[in-house]
């Protein structure tokens, strides 16, 4: 997967001519394009969900990443060992037999 964005907003050098464009301004630009070239199909309005944050309001993009993962494991063996001698309770009971089976 390619990605073309950078975390400030702007697109980076995969975007091509529109490196160093604010995500707002390069999706002007890329219509703009579009339409200057005749490759534009057609242009409707329409309502679209745009997830944002709660703090501030912005538009929040969707940006790829590298993920970390945390070992779960020794978390594991030491939750199993934990409702074992009784430290532990999980409620309902019936998710202690599914805890079990690992």
């Amino acid at each position: 997967m390619l990605n073309v964005m950078n975390k400030d907003g702007t697109l980076n050098e995969v975007a091509g001519i529109y490196c160093g464009l604010d995500r707002f301004e390069a999706r002007k630009k890329v219509w703009s394009d579009l339409e200057e070239t005749d490759l534009a199909v057609k242009k409707e309005p329409h309502v679209l969900r745009v997830p944002r944050s709660q703090c501030g309001g912005e538009v929040i993009e969707p940006l790829v990443s590298k993920q970390w993962f945390v070992t779960m494991e020794p978390l594991t063996e030491k939750a199993l060992h934990a409702v074992e001698n009784g430290e532990l309770t999980i409620l309902p009971e019936r998710f202690e037999k599914w805890l079990m089976a690992f």
